[in-house]
């Protein structure tokens, strides 16, 4: 069995639709989506995305308010 590839996307250099797919172009390679796929895995991307951007929200404000009480 093949062990299967992790591609870690810090940016991507390039975005472009063909065909029905999104190619991304990073430093790993080009990562091709079927877009179908990619419209109905959305909503729960964006939901996991949403939650760490509080989590990091949090993070700041409490650090913010660390440094204001010294």
């Amino acid at each position: 069995m093949e062990e299967k590839k992790h591609i870690y996307v810090h940016e991507t250099h390039t975005l472009w639709q063909d065909n029905g797919e999104l190619h991304i172009e990073c430093e790993q390679g080009t990562i091709v989506w079927n877009l179908e796929t990619l419209y109905n895995d959305l909503p729960h991307m964006l939901a996991y995305c949403i939650e760490e951007h509080k989590k990091k929200e949090q993070r700041i404000k409490k650090e913010m308010i660390k440094l204001t009480k010294k």
